[in-house]
């Protein structure tokens, strides 16, 4: 039997458009809108809760979320204070659990197991956590107790925003009975519509089929679904300090070059590395940053977040040939190209659609066969895509 345990799951509220609001308080109360120019082609980043009352959206087109909310406060993203306020909340969850595993830049899993002699009961202990983080960073979290990370997480989406909520141990399956299976973490649109044709649209429903029947349904996933639906889920917290927070790989050219089909091999050379070491890692990453140094030495960085978190290399060789392209604008010489693979999170927070997720499992058995020929033959066995006409070159991690 597994240990019993005390797991919280902490989610700061509207975070960009919150973090907005804290550097400036005029923003309060108001419509605030993070992913740039409304004339743009993007999509809404984060949306404030007065914004969200107009029907507005994470994810929507900006030019949609104007006509929605045409009051609203347009903001381009702030990656860097992001980031400083997701590691500032980081560290006053530190002050009531050993263990904090940061999800994304504003979710938290916390292992709370222990504590009790110390902080109290992990109810009372996270309303003073909510607000310490409130006084401290002037953001609102909503927190979830209960006796592992899945319960947890579903628990903390339903409390939003600023709520608190316990599930009691033993009531997990009947906590998450009478939910809509798109309240599953990992169930995705295209999986919750394949339940529907079973007339499987509560998690009960899903939880009652025996597991033979499910994985007769959907293989291996079905099982898995299964376990999920009723309420079991033994995966650890994980510490920042036990998984890297970014990987990357650089490498500077033999002689500088303006030859795009140089870069682009030499790119494509580095992102399988990268992605490599991912795999190795048993991560999934969901930001792809590159960098472009010129003869002069100026370089350049731009950086994409995919829909998505993934491990494949195809997947972030065409954002970060994307970012690349944008980056050479200048008529000069490239030194130096790299590519940094971040917003890292374990494989089984990967939101699963059983139809997309047959050709990234497809894709998955081809990126391992091919890891496994480089780790007995080395790197340069298989060459692949645009790799193949890259040259030798001083590389970095």
């Amino acid at each position: 039997m597994a240990e019993s345990r005390d797991i919280l799951h902490v989610d700061v509220d509207a975070f960009f458009a919150s973090v907005e609001q804290a550097l400036d308080p005029r923003l309060r109360g108001k419509p605030v809108i993070v992913g740039g120019n409304a004339n743009e082609r993007s999509v809404a980043a984060s949306a404030s809760y007065p914004a969200r009352a107009f029907g507005v959206r994470n994810g929507m087109p900006l030019a949609q979320a104007r006509r929605l909310c045409p009051e609203a406060v347009f903001l381009p993203a702030n990656f860097e204070a992001y980031l400083e306020f997701s590691e500032r909340v980081r560290e006053l969850l530190l002050r009531f659990a050993p263990r904090v595993e940061p999800a994304s830049l504003d979710d938290f899993y916390l292992d709370f197991t222990g504590c009790r002699p110390l902080h109290g009961r992990p109810f009372q202990a996270a309303e003073r956590m909510k607000a310490v983080v409130l006084a401290e960073t002037r953001l609102s979290v909503t927190a979830a107790v209960a006796a592992n990370k899945l319960v947890a997480k579903v628990a903390s989406d339903l409390a939003k925003p600023d709520g608190l909520i316990e599930v009691w141990r033993g009531c997990e399956a009947a906590f998450l009975r009478p939910l809509p299976v798109g309240r599953l973490p990992g169930v995705g649109p295209s999986t919750e519509e394949a339940l529907r044709k079973f007339n499987l649209v509560t998690i009960g429903q899903v939880a009652e089929i025996p597991p033979a029947s499910l994985e007769e349904m959907f293989g291996a996933w079905g099982v898995a679904l299964g376990e999920r639906a009723r309420g079991r889920d033994d995966s650890p917290v994980i510490p920042e300090a036990a998984r890297p927070k970014s990987i990357g790989r650089e490498s500077t050219f033999p002689q500088d070059t303006s030859d795009r089909a140089e870069v682009r091999a030499m790119l494509y050379s580095l992102t399988e590395r990268a992605a490599r070491q991912l795999r190795e890692e048993g991560l999934l990453a969901r930001c792809v940053t590159v960098r472009v140094r010129y003869a002069d030495f100026q370089t350049v960085t731009a950086a994409r977040t995919l829909p998505a978190l993934t491990d494949q290399d195809k997947v972030f060789y065409e954002i970060a040939l994307e970012q690349v392209e944008r980056l050479m604008i200048r008529r000069m010489q490239i030194r130096l190209v790299g590519v940094t693979l971040s917003a890292l999170a374990p494989l089984q927070e990967r939101q699963s659609d059983l139809f997309a997720e047959t050709e990234f499992q497809r894709r998955r058995r081809f990126y391992r066969g091919l890891d496994k020929l480089r780790d007995r033959f080395g790197f340069d066995i298989a060459r692949v895509g645009p790799a193949s006409q890259a040259r030798d070159s001083k590389g970095t991690d």
